[in-house]
């Protein structure tokens, strides 16, 4: 791993900072899910993950941080599929259930990693899922 320059630092703290919003937004559709408002679980889900679109494998910023690291490209990719899913989540999927698997089962856990890994490259910018 290769340092980080002062920005990139900057960027990293600021960019988790945005991932963990989003991961308290995905818990709290997760939960809508269970309550039954579907209708606001899809559009909250679908509204946050849009807000990631910018934030791709393509993304300039996030590429000249974790280009020499070919697992953090990975899953940046993973967590970017999951993204782009969650935003066409109503085309995607027609059941709750199926919903809430993706959700649980992929959305969740793909945007766990990437945060881990965004950690990884920061560690003064705090981690929410240090293992215990």
């Amino acid at each position: 791993m290769k340092g980080i320059t002062e920005k990139q630092r900057i960027f990293l703290t600021q960019y988790a900072g945005l991932l963990q919003e989003i991961d308290d937004a995905a818990q709290y559709a997760g939960e809508c899910y269970i309550q039954g408002d579907e209708d606001i679980a899809d559009r909250l889900l679908a509204s946050v993950s849009t807000g990631l679109i910018p934030y791709n494998p393509e993304n300039m910023t996030l590429t000249s941080i974790f280009i020499e690291d070919k697992e953090a490209m990975d899953q940046l990719q993973h967590h970017y599929s999951a993204v782009l899913t969650a935003t066409q989540l109503t085309e995607e999927f027609t059941s709750t259930k199926e919903k809430m698997q993706f959700l649980h089962e992929t959305f969740i856990p793909a945007l766990h990693q990437w945060h881990l890994t965004v950690q990884k490259y920061n560690p003064n910018g705090g981690n929410q899922y240090a293992p215990h």
